[in-house]
């Protein structure tokens, strides 16, 4: 029976959205759905000398109330690439791997970007090749799926030919398990250990160019091709 794993498709994704991905049988990254400003689509974090910084790409938001994620147009008013190129460079410049991608890390952050989108899928595409994954997930909007929550669910799992559905613990009150009662939901909580940062102490959660620059490509690999056995 085929595991289907799936999470929102947004700027500079954490550890645990890797974890998910190399967990599941298929993975999918949702694009249509509606973009709220209080969620991390549009924003990641860092660690810094002073603590956790954001990162966030500026948008387009006045009178685009109900927008969906793949619409999100960002501001062009707004210089964020340099800015965020130039603040990864100063808090990671002395991370044992940055050399490793900073070249061509510092091309994507040159590129034209119009809408929200095209940055996440650009950078997650790179993270795909970092990680030596072949297959790139699909995206909702290549679905077109209707309803939403438990039947939107129910949708993509028999869209994708899963028989179970695998997530975060922290969306058992939204998905609501009492409603799907013909899928087989497997809610799981990571608790991921800590690897070497800068600075003093450890953040979790940061995306995963932190562990990347602090531990190696290799290193990464390893340790996210391990939750696929470690997830129950």
């Amino acid at each position: 029976m085929r595991t289907l794993a799936a999470e929102v498709l947004s700027y500079l994704p954490s550890e645990i959205f890797f974890a998910l991905a190399a967990g599941a049988d298929v993975f999918v990254v949702a694009d249509d759905v509606q973009f709220s400003t209080n969620n991390n689509i549009n924003r990641a974090r860092i660690k810094t000398a002073t603590g956790v910084q954001w990162l966030t790409i500026p948008i387009l938001t006045k009178g685009r109330h109900g927008q969906k994620l793949h619409e999100v147009e960002i501001d062009p008013t707004r210089e964020w690439q340099r800015q965020h190129w130039r603040t990864i460079q100063l808090n990671y410049h002395n991370a044992p791997y940055f050399g490793e991608l900073a070249d061509e890390l510092e091309s994507l952050y040159q590129q034209p970007y119009q809408k929200l989108a095209e940055v996440t899928w650009t950078f997650l595409q790179f993270f795909w090749r970092i990680l030596h994954w072949e297959k790139l997930p699909q995206q909702t909007s290549e679905i077109h799926l209707t309803g939403s929550g438990a039947q939107r669910v129910t949708a993509l799992v028999r869209a994708v030919g899963a028989g179970v559905y695998l997530t975060s613990e922290k969306y058992r009150a939204v998905l609501q398990p009492e409603l799907m009662p013909d899928l087989q939901l497997r809610f799981i909580n990571l608790a991921l250990p800590p690897y070497h940062q800068q600075f003093d102490g450890f953040v979790s959660g940061l995306n995963l160019f932190d562990l990347l620059f602090n531990e190696g490509m290799a290193f990464t690999r390893q340790r996210i091709r391990a939750w696929r056995n470690m997830i129950p």
